[in-house]
């Protein structure tokens, strides 16, 4: 099965569960999308695969914003502003990969490789 059928197969298996929309389509996958990128929806990717993206894509971002808009004037050292950017990517990735394994198990969703059985 194409990675086109098993996503529209995921996608209606989302929009039948209780899951709210923006939680099985968040911004970051539709901008993959319209990339013309082969990404899954968060709800089937494994856990290790969800605390990595997420995390360190909050890493980056919530790091580059704290930088110019605090830590810039502050006395904090680069290395300490590293830490505690890593630190805080690594918990919330942790979170978000523990959100989705709970809501994917919950909702009884498929896992990837059996949409092409269904």
């Amino acid at each position: 099965m194409s990675f086109e059928a098993k996503k529209q197969a995921a996608l209606a298996e989302l929009e039948n569960s209780k899951i709210w929309r923006p939680n099985y389509e968040p911004p970051f996958l539709l901008f993959m999308w319209w990339l013309g990128k082969k990404t899954r929806p968060p709800h089937y990717n494994s856990f290790m695969r969800n605390a990595l993206s997420f995390g360190s894509l909050f890493a980056i971002g919530w790091g580059l914003i704290m930088w110019f808009f605090v830590w810039n004037s502050t006395a904090l050292s680069f290395p300490a502003t590293i830490a505690v950017s890593l630190l805080a990517g690594v918990l919330f990735g942790l979170f978000m990969a523990c959100y989705y394994r709970i809501s994917a198990r919950r909702n009884h969703l498929s896992h990837w490789l059996e949409l092409a059985e269904r």
